[in-house]
């Protein structure tokens, strides 16, 4: 497998990750890792049966030096299939002409979007490297259909699995009705990077307009925090928690009344479902991650992108009525249970196998 994910070579806010892969390998019988990462990282091994290599190179050497990883584990292993994402795709087609094995992409990104592409050239040359390599794959992983459709609008005949990242629901779930203490100021959260796509400075405009009292909490890092302090700065109602670790979210989740993702873009939305499961009243703009969860607002409620006076309003409805976050909350109870984690990963698995076996 070639990888993005730091978190599986133990960098902060890596979530599941790890133990995710552990499965993987469980079902698989072995599983080996190539992650694009920089010199500060080490080989690491997850279980007997799952290692991990750094490519310990510069970002504009990571295809070339994966490639070069590859071919030593070949001295050692046999491998019977390639599996990369779509940021790696480059990289997985160098390896598949000499592994000469089947090859599945996991795609979690719109990275055709042009939300994504934007102006920017280098996006523009790795979406013209990544649209021309995955031609050559066997077989693909989805996260929503909205990708599925952009595959086989290409041209792309080959199997194509429309499956979100297995969540592990148990450890956020709460079974029972969720009701705050009373007088208690119900609790707006987010979950996850502090990043420009993610558009929390969004959550917290929409947030300083509220007229009742409400409390905002913000989890997570990245390089926008900063800014988005000196946005909050004026509001004593709004907290920076910091990245948490995956044993910490679940009690920050179950004390929550609101969750809100105000990105961009969004291919999937992992934190919806954990939030949903902790019973959470969910709020999101309309990505496709967003929308294929939410189930265009059956689960949750849906704002346009970017729309603040929208969120706005929304968010003024929820804190000011109890019932519709009570509402909402078992309305995002029900659809976390969609998402089982060992369904999900054994879909997964099976989709290996027939791809392997082909």
């Amino acid at each position: 497998m070639i990888s993005l994910d730091r978190g599986l070579l133990g960098a902060a806010g890596s979530g599941d990750v790890a133990e995710r892969h552990k499965k993987y390998a469980s079902l698989a019988g072995a599983l080996d890792i190539i992650v694009f990462a920089s010199p500060k990282y080490s080989q690491l091994t997850l279980a007997p049966n799952l290692r991990v290599f750094p490519t310990r190179s510069s970002k504009f050497a990571h295809f070339h030096r994966a490639a070069e990883l590859t071919k030593k584990l070949l001295k050692e292993n046999q491998y019977d299939l390639l599996v990369t994402q779509e940021f790696t795709a480059p990289a997985g087609l160098k390896i598949k002409k000499f592994l000469d094995i089947p090859w599945i992409i996991n795609i979690h990104s719109m990275f055709f979007s042009t939300q994504w592409l934007g102006f920017n050239l280098i996006y523009w040359y790795l979406f013209f490297l990544m649209k021309k390599s995955i031609r050559s794959a066997d077989g693909f992983r989805v996260t929503n259909d909205a990708i599925r459709k952009k595959l086989t609008d290409w041209g792309i005949a080959k199997p194509i699995l429309v499956q979100p990242t297995p969540v592990n629901i148990e450890k956020f779930k709460i079974e029972s009705g969720k009701f705050k203490v009373e007088n208690q100021n119900p609790i707006v959260l987010y979950v996850g990077r502090l990043e420009p796509e993610k558009n929390v400075s969004l959550l917290i405009r929409a947030f300083k307009k509220l007229k009742d009292e409400a409390q905002l909490q913000i989890v997570g890092k990245g390089s926008q925090e900063k800014e988005l302090r000196r946005l909050a700065a004026d509001d004593l109602r709004v907290e920076f928690f910091g990245a948490k670790s995956s044993d910490e979210l679940p009690e920050i989740y179950r004390s929550a009344d609101i969750f809100v993702l105000p990105s961009n873009s969004e291919s999937f939305g992992k934190v919806l479902i954990e939030a949903g499961a902790a019973g959470c009243a969910l709020v999101a703009t309309e990505t496709a991650g967003a929308k294929s969860i939410l189930e265009n607002d059956e689960a949750g409620i849906l704002v346009p992108v970017g729309d603040t006076a929208a969120l706005t309003r929304v968010l003024q409805n929820l804190v000011g009525k109890k019932f519709e976050r009570e509402y909402w909350g078992q309305r995002a109870r029900e659809i976390s249970k969609k998402y089982n984690a060992e369904t999900a990963t054994q879909r997964i698995i099976d989709l290996w196998k027939e791809v392997a076996a082909k």
